[in-house]
């Protein structure tokens, strides 16, 4: 094989495709449901808009004409309970009637489902074979997000509960104190289907599912998104498909080469 074969070769490994499609948005001035919405931006466009970065929500919010009050996104909560542990075991065992999104065990070893933006302690573990040191309190209050990370950066994970005697343990080393542990729900989906649930930017105490009822998110002019009712009547963002003039390739090397006959020229850049 010639050098100018090889250097072909070489160059189909180096070069990936690294997709940076932008996609196109659409503001709806007229008032409707959530589910007007969606019916809406499905017959006329693609679907009610996906939020996926802080970009996104950039982009959408500069829409000419966007309205200064809140309008609805595709973000709604699904009507199953999808709760899991922060470090993925089963959900085997529970001790409750779960309605909201993050669980704490209150002082009589019963569990709670808060709101995750409240402060409370929170039990670690760590994997060890150690039994009295499996298992830690940390009575600085946090969020559940925070101390999930602070599990996962000096323990193991926020822990998760097997069984009732591991329960009735764990409150006895609670002395008491109520506690996060590692048991949330991620309900929330996006209306275009293939949208993963990763970026969100939840108002402060949000989403909290006041009344119950509050199963689908609206954005206000900041960016930042609250649950609310379905049937409020809000204008809305639809998405309208994805400019795939936006598409790049990027080298995992940062040469260029050049041919000339019988030889080859490569310049580092």
């Amino acid at each position: 094989m010639g050098e100018r074969g090889l250097l072909i070769l070489l160059l189909a490994g180096l070069c990936v495709p690294a997709y940076n499609q932008i996609r196109k948005y659409v503001f709806v001035e007229t008032v409707k449901s959530w589910s007007e919405a969606q019916s809406y931006c499905r017959e006329n466009h693609i679907d009610l808009a996906t939020v996926r970065s802080q970009e996104e929500a950039k982009q959408i919010l500069n829409i000419v004409g966007a309205s200064v009050r809140d309008s609805w996104i595709g973000l709604y909560r699904d009507d199953t309970q999808n709760w899991q542990w922060s470090n993925s075991d089963d959900v085997i065992y529970s001790n409750w009637r779960a309605d909201v999104f993050c669980a704490s065990v209150n002082s009589e070893g019963k569990w709670i489902d808060l709101s995750c933006h409240l402060q409370k302690a929170f039990m670690c573990y760590k994997e060890t074979s150690n039994i009295t040191g499996r298992y830690t309190l940390i009575e600085q209050l946090k969020t559940w997000t925070e101390a999930q990370q602070y599990c996962r950066e000096h323990h193991t994970d926020l822990v998760s509960i097997k069984n009732a005697s591991e329960n009735e343990d764990l409150v006895k080393k609670a002395q008491g104190k109520p506690f996060w542990i590692g048991l949330f729900n991620e309900p929330w989906k996006w209306s275009h289907q293939g949208d993963n649930y990763t970026f969100h930017n939840w108002s402060k105490g949000e989403p909290n599912n006041g009344g119950g009822d509050e199963n689908c998110v609206t954005m206000s002019k900041k960016g930042e998104w609250n649950d609310a009712p379905c049937n409020i009547q809000n204008s809305f963002f639809c998405c309208d498909g994805e400019d795939p003039v936006q598409t790049v390739f990027s080298f995992t090397s940062v040469c260029t080469f050049r041919f000339k006959e019988g030889s080859m020229i490569r310049s580092l850049q």
